[in-house]
C-alpha cells in the first residue's frame, strides 16, 4: 500500500487514516446541509414558474377587464388581400351600419422640371452672385442661401440636405441626347399647394448692369393679376358630380374650355420657355437662379400638366369630399378613412361590435387560466416540492369561488359560463364557440356589466392576485422566506465545514508529532539490532 508524505517516517498510511477520521465526522452532515439546500433551491425554482404563470394569467384579466373591448367596432370590407384600395380604423362613437365608398382620387403632391435644352451638365454654374431662392407649397415654406458660382449638382445637394426644408426633393435627370433635367418634387399635397420657387437675384443684361423696370416681369405681374380672377378648372368634373368644389357652386359647362385652357396654357409655357432660351440676357451671359425657378420673367422651371398638388377626394354614400391627404379623420363619425388606390367600382364597408376581439380576449383567458392552474396541479400533487402549500391551496379555492359566483346585474348573464365556457373535473376550462356566438346575438351590451367594471368578474380577480402578485404578493413573499433559508443554510454549512478543516489540521498535527516519534523509535531499533547481530 503506498505511503503518503503522513506516515512516511513510521512507514504508516497515516495520511488515509486522517481522512477517514475527518470523512466519518464530517460527510453525513455536510450531506443533510446540501439537501436541504437543494429542497429550498427546488421550492424556489417551482415557486418562480408559479408565480410567472400567475402573472400570466393577471395580464390577461387585466385585457378582460378593459371597458373599451365590449364598445369597439370592426369595420369588414369588401376588397381582395393584395387589391386594398381602403384602409378603415373605428373608435367606439362608430355606428354600426353599411357604407358604399369610392375612392375617386388619391392626394398627391407636385413636380416641377426644367425645360430641354436649358442644362447640358450637372457643372452649369446657376448663380453668377449671391442670392436666396425661396421655396413654397401652400403655407409650407423655406429659403435658401446660394453661393456666386454654385453649379447645378451642388444646389441639388444643398437643397435635399438643408435642415428647412419642409419636403422638397430635388434631383438630375439625363435623357442621354444630351439634355439634362432638373426636377423637384415636393411631399405637400392637397389643392393650391403646388411647389413654388422664387429667387432674390436682380436681373441684369448682357454687360451685366441692372435691369430696371422689366417690361416683361410688368407683364408676368399682370398676367398673374388675371390669371387670378379666372375661375378654377374643377380638375373632378366626374358623371354624377354635381358640385364645382374648386369654386363652391355648381359646374359649369367646362369639358371642352377646360381641355382649351390647358392646351393654352402648356402652349404658352412652352412659347415663353422658348423666348427664355432665346435671350441674351438669360443665357448669353450665363445661367441666372431664373433657371431654377418657377416663378419670373425667365423661369426655367415649369410644373407639367397633371403634376400640380392635388387633394384626395373619395364619395361615402353618394357624398363628394375632399381632404388634402389621404387620410380622412373626419369625414364619418368614428372612422378614419385611409385611401389606397383609385377605385374602379364602389367598394362595400360593414361597421359591427368587434365580436372577433372579444372571442379571442376570453380565449387567451381560458389558455391562460388552464396554464396557470395545471401548473398549480402538478406542483401540489404527492411527491411535489409544494404539496402541503397553503398558498397553493388557498390559491385554488378562491379561483373555483371566483369563477362560480354571479356578476354584474344582466337578466341574460351571471356568470362567464353563459357565455360559452366550461369547467371539467379536473378545474379546466373550454370555450363552446356555437353558445358563444348565441349569446353574442342575445345580448352583446350586456356582456360587458359581466366581465369588467367595479362589479365584474375580471376586476374581482385582479382584486384576488392582487395578494399574490406584486413586490408584496404572497408569491414574492414565500420566495424571500426561501431565499433567506437558503443563505442561513449555507452560512451554517459553511461554519461547519470551517470547523471539519480546523479538526482535520488538528489530527494532522498529532499525526505527524506521532510519525515522527515511530520514525526514531524504528531507527533506534535498527541500530540495537544491527548491533546485537555483531555480537
Amino acid at each position: 500500500m503506498a505511503v503518503g508524505s503522513l506516515g512516511a517516517g513510521s512507514g504508516i498510511d497515516l495520511e488515509s487514516l486522517v481522512k477517514q477520521m475527518v470523512s466519518a465526522q464530517k460527510d453525513v452532515k455536510v450531506k443533510l446541509y446540501q439537501d436541504k439546500i437543494n429542497g429550498y433551491e427546488a421550492e424556489l425554482s417551482a415557486l418562480g414558474k408559479v408565480g410567472s404563470a400567475i402573472d400570466n394569467f393577471k395580464s390577461s384579466v387585466k385585457a378582460l377587464n378593459d371597458d373599451e373591448l365590449f364598445t369597439g367596432r370592426d369595420a369588414k370590407i369588401a376588397q381582395k388581400e393584395g387589391e386594398e384600395v381602403i384602409a378603415i380604423t373605428t373608435d367606439s362613437t362608430a355606428s354600426n351600419g353599411s357604407y358604399a365608398i369610392d375612392v375617386n382620387q388619391l392626394a398627391k403632391g407636385s413636380r416641377v422640371m426644367s425645360a430641354p435644352g436649358i442644362f447640358s451638365s450637372a457643372d452649369d454654374v446657376v448663380s453668377k452672385e449671391d442670392a436666396q431662392l425661396i421655396f413654397k407649397a401652400g403655407s409650407h415654406e423655406f429659403s435658401m442661401n446660394v453661393a456666386a458660382g454654385t453649379t447645378l449638382s451642388e444646389l441639388r445637394n444643398q437643397i435635399n440636405t438643408s435642415e428647412d426644408n419642409f419636403g422638397v426633393s430635388a434631383n438630375l435627370v439625363d435623357d442621354g441626347n444630351g439634355n439634362l433635367f432638373f426636377t423637384l418634387t415636393s411631399s405637400i399635397q392637397g389643392a393650391g399647394n403646388t411647389l413654388k420657387i422664387s429667387n432674390t437675384a436682380v436681373l441684369r443684361d448682357e454687360d451685366g448692369n441692372v435691369i430696371k423696370n422689366n417690361p416683361a416681369v410688368e407683364e408676368s405681374k399682370d398676367t398673374d393679376v388675371e390669371d387670378a380672377s379666372i375661375d378654377e378648372v374643377d380638375e373632378l368634373d366626374l358623371e354624377g358630380d354635381d358640385v364645382d368644389f374648386a369654386n363652391d357652386g355648381p359646374i359649369p359647362a367646362d369639358e371642352e374650355s377646360a381641355s382649351l385652357e390647358e392646351e393654352d396654357v402648356s402652349n404658352s409655357d412652352a412659347a415663353e420657355l422658348d423666348d427664355a432660351q432665346d435671350s441674351p440676357s438669360l443665357f448669353a451671359s450665363g445661367l441666372t437662379l431664373d433657371s431654377v425657378s418657377t416663378e419670373g420673367a425667365f423661369a426655367g422651371l415649369y410644373t407639367p400638366l397633371g403634376e400640380e398638388a392635388r387633394d384626395a377626394v373619395i364619395t361615402v354614400d353618394g357624398i363628394q369630399i375632399r381632404n388634402d391627404t389621404n387620410t380622412f379623420d373626419e369625414a364619418v363619425a368614428g372612422l378614419s378613412i385611409e385611401a389606397l388606390a383609385p377605385t374602379s367600382k364602389t367598394t362595400k364597408v360593414d361597421i359591427s361590435f368587434d365580436q372577433k376581439t372579444v372571442q379571442e380576449t376570453i380565449e387567451e383567458f381560458i389558455s391562460s387560466y388552464n396554464d396557470m392552474v395545471g401548473l398549480l396541479n402538478a406542483s401540489s400533487q404527492k411527491g411535489a416540492v409544494l404539496n402541503g402549500n397553503s398558498m397553493i391551496r388557498n390559491l385554488q379555492a378562491s379561483l373555483s369561488t371566483q369563477l362560480m359566483s354571479g356578476y354584474g346585474d344582466s337578466s341574460s348573464f351571471t356568470s362567464i359560463f353563459d357565455l360559452g365556457v366550461k369547467m371539467d373535473n379536473q378545474g379546466q376550462l373550454s370555450f363552446d364557440n356555437t353558445k358563444f356566438n348565441n349569446a353574442m346575438k342575445r345580448g352583446y351590451s350586456e356582456i360587458a356589466p359581466l366581465m369588467s367594471g367595479d362589479n365584474g368578474l375580471a376586476q374581482s380577480l385582479e382584486n384576488l392576485l392582487e395578494n399574490y402578485t406584486g413586490s408584496r404578493g404572497m408569491t414574492n413573499s414565500l420566495k424571500d422566506s426561501l431565499s433567506r433559508s437558503i443563505d442561513s443554510t449555507e452560512e451554517t454549512l459553511e461554519a461547519y465545514e470551517s470547523r471539519m478543516a480546523k479538526y482535520e489540521e488538528s489530527l494532522r498535527t498529532k499525526f505527524t508529532s506521532l510519525d515522527s516519534r515511530l520514525a526514531e523509535m524504528n531507527a533506534q531499533g535498527g541500530y540495537l539490532n544491527s548491533v546485537l547481530a555483531k555480537m
